[in-house]
């Protein structure tokens, strides 16, 4: 699993830590892990300081593109709002199911495959 770092570190321990802008080094040296992901641009924003840093202590940097709001609706829920579509319910029936809005449940059902997913503070990449 992974945890997005915005503002603040999140808690727990996680494999990778995404990068959504560029930290400072004291901010880096703050994760207690060595591998981290970022978008190309949050890369290039990296003071060289940093990035010497992160090279001499051999983190592993990983870049990638990962567009996108993050849900924030369990992903059990979610699993069972795309089962209930596919076995026949209505946005209708599903909307009044599981108490949320019909546009969001067609939101879930067509982006099924989103990979992000927000729980509490802490954003998760699966």
């Amino acid at each position: 699993m992974k945890a997005h770092v915005k503002n603040r570190v999140p808690k727990g321990k996680f494999k990778t830590y995404h990068l959504t802008r560029a930290l400072s080094l004291h901010e880096i040296k703050k994760i207690p892990c060595k591998t981290f992901s970022c978008s190309p641009s949050t890369l290039e924003r990296l003071s060289k300081k940093t990035k010497d840093y992160l090279k001499h202590n051999k983190y592993h940097i990983i870049v990638e593109k990962n567009k996108g709001k993050p849900l924030e609706t369990d992903p059990k829920e979610i699993l069972q709002i795309i089962r209930a579509y596919r076995s026949g319910k209505s946005y209708r029936k599903i909307e009044k199911e599981f108490k949320i809005a019909k546009s969001t449940a067609h939101y879930l059902v067509k982006h099924a495959k989103k990979t992000k997913i927000k729980k509490g503070n802490v954003v998760i990449t699966v």
